[in-house]
């Protein structure tokens, strides 16, 4: 199925919609402006498994874990679901501070990058994969091209290679929301880049 980016915070009906986790915050309460879209549709904190204390209680427990490193923070996880919504968390390293998802710890910095990429692979993928065994729409927030520090032309390369990878029929109908996208911008920059690297798979947006 084809692609798009939008500017607008619209998710298709029956969307799993996925938006950036943290390795930084130790608090679902603290979790930002990447997290904000997420608190907006799933407001009733309703687990997509009906589990006591809703979805907070799940992340926290998940970043209660993390940060105690007692459990490696998932790359993807579907945790929630409201309105016909199921809501999933895709987490990337922090790369401007050097924190991964994983408890190792890696000296060098081409192999930490390696790795890192290699994580930022596996959360775009998750989500892929979740929506077409779903076979719901996708909306997909960008990730960790913010403070994260992600540089945002490498991020829409990896984001188009993880789709194509997990998706190579072409059966996921995938939604990217820009927001402000400004000359020059970090979102800017991985919308161009995104359409660039998804033409060359011979995928285009609609």
């Amino acid at each position: 199925m084809p692609f798009t980016t939008t500017t607008r915070i619209e998710p298709k009906a029956n969307s799993l919609i996925v938006c950036a986790g943290t390795v930084t915050c130790t608090s679902v309460l603290s979790m930002g402006s990447g997290f904000t879209v997420f608190k907006q549709f799933f407001n009733q904190n309703i687990h997509y498994q009906n589990a006591a204390g809703g979805w907070q209680k799940a992340l926290q427990t998940i970043l209660d874990n993390y940060h105690s490193q007692q459990e490696e923070m998932p790359a993807y996880i579907r945790i929630a679901e409201q309105d016909g919504y199921l809501g999933g968390v895709a987490t990337v390293p922090f790369v401007a501070g050097n924190v991964g998802l994983t408890f190792e710890t890696l000296s060098d910095s081409v192999e930490r990058k390696k790795r890192f990429k290699e994580q930022y692979k596996a959360a775009v993928q998750g989500a892929v994969l979740d929506a077409k065994q779903l076979s719901r729409p996708l909306f997909l927030q960008p990730l960790g091209i913010g403070v994260y520090g992600w540089d945002a032309k490498e991020a829409a390369e990896i984001v188009a290679v993880a789709i194509a990878e997990a998706d190579p029929n072409d059966e996921v109908d995938i939604t990217i929301p820009l927001f402000n996208p400004t000359p020059g911008s970090a979102n800017e920059l991985f919308k161009k880049t995104f359409i660039r690297k998804m033409s060359e798979k011979k995928r285009h947006p609609y």
